[in-house]
């Protein structure tokens, strides 16, 4: 299974509301986070079996995960994405 494949599939089950949407997704920019949110998942999952656990690095990867989340969310949802930068008007 492909990263983008993997991430959107993960992201399916994360963001249940939004199946259908991420599904239909045909975006460069989304499917590159697709991709980093597969790799981040992955992370987490590995993580979780190394001991002693790294619970620092664990949290990272978790919160970023969260991040993406909102981020795709925001995306679905028409509104601005969290921490993009905003048009200045000029």
């Amino acid at each position: 299974m492909s990263l983008v494949r993997n991430g959107r599939a993960r992201l399916a089950l994360a963001l249940p509301r939004h199946r259908q949407k991420l599904r239909a997704i045909k975006n460069q920019e989304m499917e590159d986070l697709f991709e980093a949110y597969a790799l981040a998942a992955g992370a987490i999952e590995s993580l979780r079996n190394e001991y002693p656990l790294r619970e620092e690095l664990l949290r990272e990867y978790q919160n970023l995960c969260l991040d993406m989340q909102a981020e795709v969310v925001a995306f679905l949802e028409g509104r601005p994405v969290p921490d993009a930068p905003q048009p200045r008007d000029e």
